[in-house]
C-alpha cells in the first residue's frame, strides 16, 4: 500500500504540474495531411497519414525528432519526474525471472526470458529437461545495444534444433531483419536478411527440411513499389545459408492481396509447408501447401471460412471451420494431392 501511494501521489503531482504548464506549453509540432483513399468491400477509407509510415522519408524522420523535442522538453521539466523515474526503474528490476514464446524442436526446448533488470528478453535453449541449469544464452540482445536499442521480434528454431532464425528489430521500429544463430555455440552466422517483419502485416519464416535454409516473408525493398505500398504485398523467397539475400527466390505470393498476412510453418516431418494466408484482419484465411518439390496447392480459399489447417504426424489435414459454426468445428481429410505438373499451376481439394 506505501508503495502504492506514494506512486499515486507522484501521479497526482504530474496532473498538477501538466495543467499550470499547459497555459504557456507551446504549440506541438504539425503533422501536414497526405490523403491516401483505399477501397474496401465498395466503401472508400481515406487516411491523411499513411505517409508517416516511411521511415526511409527524410520528412517523416524530421517530424518524428521534433516531436521527440517537444516531448522532452515538456516532461524533463515535470518537478515528480525524477522521482517517479526511481521508482519505476525499481519496480522493473525486482521482477522475477519469466519464460515465454516456448518452442521445442530437434530435443531442445526454445523460450525467450526476461531477466530483470535487462531491457530487452534473451533467445535461449534448454536441454529435453528444462533444467534452468541447462541454459545457453543463444542471443542477448542487451549485449549487442547497450542502450536496450535491439530486440528480437520473433524467432523459429530448425527443425534439428541446431540453428535459431530471429526477426531481429532496431529502436522500436519492428522493421526487422532476419538473423541465424548457431545454438551450440551462439555464434551469429554472417547472413542477414532485411524486411522480414513490420508493423502493418507482421512476418513469419520458417525452415526447410535439411535446416539449410529458410522460407520467409519478404516486403517490398528498393523501388519495387511506390512509397505508399512499401510496407504491404508481402510474398514468401528462400533464403539458403550463405548465400547473398539478394539472390534469394520468390517462392509464392505475387497473387495476395496488397494487405496480405502471412505465416508459414513446417510440417514436423519437414515433407510440407504451410502458408496461411489472411486477407489483413477481416478473418478471413486461405491456406496453401507446398511439398518437397516445391509445388504448391491451394487448400482453402477466403470463401471456406477455414481459419487454420494443421499437418498431422500421418500426412493428413486437420481444419478448423466456422462455417455454419461460430464457435468452430473441427474436421479432418486424407491428404491426396493430385501434384500439377507446373509449379505456378494451383489446384483446390
Amino acid at each position: 500500500m506505501k508503495n502504492s501511494g506514494y506512486l499515486c501521489v507522484a501521479f497526482f503531482l504530474s496532473i498538477f504540474a501538466v495543467s499550470a504548464q499547459e497555459s504557456s506549453q507551446p504549440a506541438p509540432p504539425a503533422a501536414p495531411k497526405h490523403p491516401v483513399t483505399d477501397e474496401y468491400n465498395r466503401v472508400k477509407v481515406t487516411d491523411d497519414y499513411r505517409w508517416l509510415e516511411n521511415w526511409d522519408d527524410p520528412a517523416v524522420k524530421q517530424w518524428s525528432a521534433s516531436e521527440n523535442a517537444y516531448a522532452r522538453t515538456y516532461l524533463d521539466a515535470l518537478p515528480s519526474r525524477p522521482a517517479v523515474k526511481e521508482r519505476l526503474q525499481q519496480l522493473l528490476g525486482s521482477g522475477s525471472v519469466a519464460y515465454f514464446s516456448l518452442q521445442f524442436r530437434g530435443g531442445t526446448l526454445f523460450a525467450r526470458k526476461n531477466q530483470p533488470p535487462k531491457q530487452q528478453p534473451l533467445l535461449i535453449a534448454l536441454d529435453a529437461s528444462a533444467d534452468p541449469a541447462s541454459e545457453k544464452i543463444v542471443f542477448d540482445p542487451n549485449v549487442a545495444s547497450a542502450k536496450g536499442s535491439i530486440a528480437v521480434d520473433f524467432y523459429v528454431p530448425s527443425l534439428d534444433g541446431k540453428f535459431v532464425a530471429a526477426a531481429v528489430s532496431e529502436n522500436g521500429s519492428e522493421d526487422s531483419e532476419a538473423r541465424v544463430f548457431e545454438v551450440a555455440t551462439g555464434k551469429q552466422l554472417p547472413d542477414r536478411v532485411p524486411r522480414v517483419n513490420f508493423a502493418t502485416a507482421g512476418g513469419s519464416l520458417d525452415w526447410n527440411a535439411e535446416g539449410s535454409g529458410f522460407y520467409y516473408t519478404r516486403y517490398p525493398q528498393g523501388n519495387e513499389r511506390p512509397a505508399e505500398d512499401a510496407n504491404f504485398f508481402q510474398q514468401v523467397y528462400f533464403h539458403k545459408l550463405g548465400t547473398d539475400p539478394q539472390q534469394d527466390k520468390y517462392v509464392i505470393g505475387k497473387d495476395f492481396p496488397r494487405i496480405a498476412e502471412i505465416h508459414l510453418r513446417t510440417s514436423d516431418n519437414g515433407r510440407w509447408l504451410m502458408a496461411t494466408v489472411a486477407n489483413g484482419d477481416g478473418g478471413q484465411f486461405a491456406h496453401y501447401l507446398m511439398d518437397a518439390k516445391g509445388n504448391w496447392t491451394q487448400i482453402t480459399g477466403f470463401e471456406d471460412e477455414i481459419v487454420s489447417v494443421k499437418v498431422a504426424p500421418d500426412d493428413s489435414l486437420v481444419m478448423l471451420s466456422h462455417k455454419g459454426a461460430p464457435r468452430g468445428h473441427f474436421c479432418a481429410c486424407r491428404l491426396q494431392i493430385f501434384l500439377p505438373q507446373k509449379e505456378t499451376q494451383q489446384k483446390s481439394i
